[in-house]
């Protein structure tokens, strides 16, 4: 829930994703009002895993928190996200960001796309706060993060009220160990490997997702607000589509990984909350699939 899928996972994912440039307060009018967020409980010998899907950036209108998280906070001794950061280290990690988005002395932006998707670019970006000169010293993959999450502020969304950045606010304040799967680094590394092998495809799929928004976001909040799983699978899912190796690289791979750090947990014993990006949990080898074929219990709730 970095990338466009960073984006959309900074972003939609997640992660994180209106008609035409309705306001987040009507997106969010248009939901159902149902059960809330999937949620799963892993229960083995001495030891409770819960899970949940985060959405990364959210308006303020929208209620996602019930009485599970609550009491899955209450109870974990450990809250364990994607990766950490936290607030005291925003500025070393906005500058090593940049450090990595600039482009190498003598190119720009220009030279990374070609010639239709860096005229379209430029026509998107002047109907935005977003300045052309700045974003032409950076490379593709952070075009797309400052588009989409530019347009997701604009729509009133937040990234301060995303799922991930509440809960790890509440799990520091009340002394709970934190711990995450990733680095932030390892996160820009896999933006990067997609800017530099498709730049256009980047940068002209957020280009579509701005100009025709409706359906990617409302249906994917929709899906995740209500815990419709299947539908927030296949929606997902077609997001990766576009690009060759997309899902393996951003989810399945990322998966697999985890699931031998959850099982380290499950051996050492607690109570544990992982919150991580919706798609991770739903779709095609989620973490919740991997661990059941390794024969444990786990259960909706």
């Amino acid at each position: 829930m970095l990338l466009r899928r960073a984006a959309r996972g900074f972003l939609l994912l997640g992660l994180l994703l209106a008609s035409g440039w309705q306001s987040a307060a009507a997106i969010q009018l248009s939901l159902p009002q149902p059960a809330g967020p999937a949620m799963w409980r892993l229960q083995a010998e001495g030891a409770t895993v819960y899970f949940l899907g985060s959405f990364h950036l959210l308006p303020p209108t929208l209620a996602w928190r019930d009485e599970r998280v609550t009491g899955a906070m209450r109870e974990a001794r450990t809250v364990v996200f994607e990766v950490d950061m936290p607030d005291s280290q925003e500025g070393a990690v906005n500058a090593m960001m940049m450090r990595r988005a600039a482009l190498p002395a003598g190119r720009t932006l220009q030279d990374e796309l070609d010639v239709e998707t860096y005229a379209h670019l430029t026509r998107v970006v002047a109907r935005t706060p977003l300045q052309m000169p700045v974003l032409e010293r950076t490379k593709p993959w952070f075009v797309a993060t400052a588009l989409v999450v530019g347009y997701m502020m604009q729509q009133g969304a937040d990234p301060a009220l995303g799922v991930d950045a509440v809960l790890a606010r509440e799990a520091r304040a009340s002394g709970k160990t934190i711990a995450a799967f990733e680095t932030i680094e390892q996160q820009l590394d896999l933006l990067e490997s997609m800017s530099r092998e498709e730049p256009n495809f980047l940068v002209m799929d957020t280009i579509r997702f701005i100009e025709n928004p409706e359906g990617l976001l409302a249906r994917t909040i929709d899906a995740w607000k209500s815990g419709d799983t299947d539908t927030l699978a296949r929606v997902m899912e077609d997001d990766l589509d576009g690009y060759e190796g997309a899902y393996d690289r951003f989810i399945a791979d990322r998966n697999a990984a985890w699931v031998p750090e959850i099982e380290a947990m499950i051996r050492k014993g607690g109570v544990y909350f992982v919150v991580v990006g919706a798609g991770h949990l739903v779709g095609d080898r989620n973490v919740i699939g991997l661990l059941e074929a390794k024969g444990y219990q786990i259960e909706r709730f």
